[in-house]
């Protein structure tokens, strides 16, 4: 196995396997689209409403029946996407519309395979398309995406084109000209991600941290010249951002700020116990949609007593998980970056500190899904690809991560995968016969009988709190570590 994705070594040419996998990858999501004829019906109808709101010239002001709940890039890549499919095809039925928006979907999970694949090379795996490929098989990445209809996807491909530019730009072959052009490119792609869901702030302190490694990084290169052109290109990045979030007027009367006024106006999945998903509350036994703001215990201590509910405890856990996460991340990227080197020995390649950065990233998501109220079946979705890639990457270079550990946290990822595929396949069914004017339940793929385990969100949430201790232990054992210093390897 490990002869197979050997991360230390050169691929092999006119290797058959090789442009199979990149065929396979990219084709996969458009022959899903075409013979699975499933969506989630009413998430694509009411981008299509979006999209109309938009032709019309209103978006946030006046589209009944409900204000649009996601920011001004989620606007445009969903029902402006939609709107512009009409308007170029001359189509006015929805649902033909949708046809063809889903397979734009398709062409965003196809690129994100690819994405993938260059993250894969970029940390140097000897085989990275096998790496993307394989996440994206495991993950069975398509059913939040293109099966969906949902924009998940689309920020995934912001996030992983973001993560890539940042890391390009730490590049010491590269100019100072090429590596600003990264950055840059970084920090656009980071204003779109941000701006295509307001769940994306939980990535924030993930590229905080990368956007701090830059920083370093470029002054201890370039010096003064290295950090005036990076704060140049921030204050351009927040200009792209202003224009951006105000594209559309927004009832707000201090500041028009789509991405301000879709959190102040919130969604409300926090005000319950889960949203579909998955989270250590709903072994209260609960009912899901029943009201996290209940108290389920008193705090008492001596006279004065208090009620705690789940929301109140999902924040503090989670607001003390990341807490040490970000405080042990910044004091190992310091020891990596003050210590010149990126390895605990030789052997480990230069990748070390992008592996723990991608890890970082994804208990950030790990750790929101699993500890707050109101988590939803999707929440999870952009945090998994970091997650594996940084496992695998662990494996690989003999660190920490044995093959059984490994292959759990495939089973979770394939679990989750099959979990996603399950609600989409039954939201279909449910949903075409009042909205698709269905005379009889429409005869879809569902999941095999012998995996009902894996539509249980109770077998969910297990897998995934044993993940989540695993991993956190993979993280403080990393973050005990000691750097060795180059001259002691002499």
């Amino acid at each position: 196995m490990k002869n197979f994705l050997d991360s230390t070594n050169r691929g092999e040419k006119n290797n058959f396997l090789i442009p199979f996998a990149y065929v396979l990858g990219v084709a996969l999501p458009f022959i899903l689209v075409y013979f699975l004829p499933i969506y989630h019906v009413t998430d694509v109808f009411q981008f299509s409403r979006w999209g109309d709101c938009l032709a019309a010239g209103k978006v946030y002001m006046d589209c009944p029946p409900k204000v649009p709940n996601y920011p001004s890039v989620g606007i445009l890549v969903s029902g402006g996407v939609i709107a512009a499919i009409k308007s170029l095809l001359g189509i006015s039925e929805k649902t033909e519309a949708i046809y063809y928006f889903r397979f734009y979907l398709a062409f965003v999970d196809a690129v994100n395979f690819l994405l993938l694949t260059y993250l894969g090379r970029i940390l140097k795996f000897k085989r990275p398309v096998i790496i993307g490929l394989s996440i994206t098989l495991v993950l069975f990445i398509w059913a939040a995406g293109s099966l969906w209809g949902q924009i998940d996807n689309v920020g995934l491909l912001f996030c992983l084109l973001a993560t890539i530019a940042f890391f390009q730009s730490w590049s010491e072959t590269n100019t100072l000209l090429k590596n600003i052009l990264w950055f840059l490119l970084g920090m656009f792609s980071l204003v779109l991600f941000i701006l295509t869901k307001q769940l994306f702030i939980f990535s924030l302190p993930f590229f905080a941290l990368v956007i701090l490694t830059t920083g370093y990084k470029f002054q201890q290169r370039y010096q003064t010249k290295g950090l005036i052109w990076l704060g140049a290109t921030l204050l351009l990045s927040l200009g792209f951002f202003l224009y951006l979030d105000g594209l559309f007027a927004v009832p707000l009367r201090l500041i028009q700020s789509s991405f301000l006024f879709v959190l102040k106006s919130g969604s409300g999945h926090g005000d319950k116990i889960s949203g579909n998903g998955f989270n250590i509350w709903i072994f209260l036994g609960l009912e899901p949609r029943a009201s996290s703001r209940v108290p389920f215990m008193d705090l008492q201590l001596g006279s004065w007593k208090k009620g705690i509910s789940p929301h109140q405890a999902g924040l503090l856990l989670y607001a003390g998980f990341m807490g040490f996460l970000i405080c042990t991340g910044l004091i190992k990227i310091w020891q990596i970056l003050a210590t010149k080197t990126e390895a605990i020995s030789p052997k480990y390649n230069p990748t070390y500190s992008m592996s723990l950065l991608c890890l970082f990233h994804g208990l950030s998501y790990l750790g929101f899904n699993i500890l707050l109220s109101g988590t939803h079946q999707r929440y999870l979705y952009i945090g998994y690809p970091f997650i594996l890639i940084s496992v695998i990457w662990l494996y690989y270079q003999d660190f920490l991560v044995s093959r059984r550990a490994l292959l759990a946290s495939l089973f979770a990822a394939f679990a989750y995968g099959c979990f996603l595929y399950s609600q989409i396949s039954n939201a279909y069914v449910a949903q075409a016969q009042q909205y698709l004017g269905f005379q009889q339940p429409p005869n879809v793929p569902l999941l095999p009988k012998f995996f009902f385990i894996f539509e249980r969100d109770q077998f969910l949430g297990v897998v995934h709190i044993f993940l989540l201790v695993f991993l956190v232990d993979i993280w403080q054992q990393l973050s005990k570590r000691q750097i060795v210093l180059p001259s002691s390897d002499k």
